[in-house]
């Protein structure tokens, strides 16, 4: 059995739609365990992998949607393994990804993004970076709570256009930081005014480069209890999926996705896991589709 994420192969010559990436990184003490989520998420996806032994086309059976990764190609680059952010920055660096292979970066606490938005936006003039998340991640202590800043540190990359908070709730925000955000030019999506805002967010990422952080807490906690700032209430499942489907179409460009803050000691049952694993599958299905229609 390969350790690769679905079986599949490990990065080689040739084309890929995507490019799994675990990151085995976190930035402090109090968060230890989400460095351990990226092989945690690999050795679920097993059960999805082919019978047969092969690794494409991938054979994952959906009765609503049908062999929904048929026609995707995809492999698995390996870990990036670091001790610091600054380590991240510079191993990230050795990364190669062929042009127009999505990167899937899985893995670390939510800190990791900034260096993973900096590598990305490399490519690209301008991009656009969607936060599905229950915190703004806004607040001005970087060097002590780095993964509750990240989203202002990423705000000032120079390309990224702006940020859009989707689905913030619960008592661990910080008004200040959330009211700064939006006289930056960025977008505070609640997520009890999601379906009233939801059309203001989609027509504004029309024909732009956008890329996607994912918080596990961003999810219903009675789902996703494996994360380290759970907050009570938010979405199930398909509610998350219609909020993926929707920002992917309408998109322009996808240009990367992480998920973060997965911490697989936190539960026995790996349901948290099991959950990041289809949510992984169904963001390729939604892009591939997306790209092909």
């Amino acid at each position: 059995m390969r350790n690769t994420f679905l079986e599949l192969n490990s990065l080689t010559v040739g084309h890929y739609d995507f490019c799994y990436v675990g990151i085995n990184c976190c930035s402090a003490d109090y968060l230890l365990g989400v460095e351990k989520g990226a092989d945690k998420v690999r050795e679920l996806s097993f059960r999805y992998a082919n019978a047969d032994g092969t690794a494409l086309p991938l054979k994952v059976y959906s009765p609503e949607r049908g062999y929904i990764l048929k026609d995707v190609t995809a492999c698995d680059y390996g870990n990036v393994s670091a001790s610091s952010l600054e380590e991240l920055g510079r191993e990230l660096e050795k990364v190669n990804l062929q042009t127009g292979c999505i990167p899937v970066f899985v893995g670390g606490d939510h800190s990791v993004t900034y260096e993973l938005v900096k590598k990305v936006s490399d490519d690209y003039d301008s991009i656009v970076v969607v936060q599905f998340d229950a915190h703004s991640d806004y607040i001005d202590e970087y060097s002590e709570y780095p993964h509750g800043s990240v989203m202002k540190e990423t705000s000032k990359l120079e390309k990224v256009e702006r940020i859009i908070h989707f689905g913030i709730r619960g008592n661990l925000n910080c008004q200040p930081a959330i009211d700064q955000s939006r006289s930056e030019g960025n977008m505070v999506v609640p997520y009890y005014e999601i379906k009233d805002k939801l059309e203001e967010v989609l027509k504004s990422l029309a024909g732009k480069k956008v890329y996607i952080t994912f918080d596990t807490d961003f999810m219903n906690p009675a789902i996703a209890p494996a994360t380290n700032c759970p907050e009570p209430g938010g979405p199930f499942y398909e509610e998350t999926l219609d909020y993926l489907k929707s920002i992917i179409e309408a998109s322009g460009e996808i240009v990367g996705l992480d998920f973060v803050e997965y911490n697989p000691t936190c539960e026995g049952a790996s349901v948290t896991g099991i959950t990041i694993v289809n949510l992984i599958m169904e963001c390729m299905h939604f892009i591939k589709s997306n790209t092909t229609s």
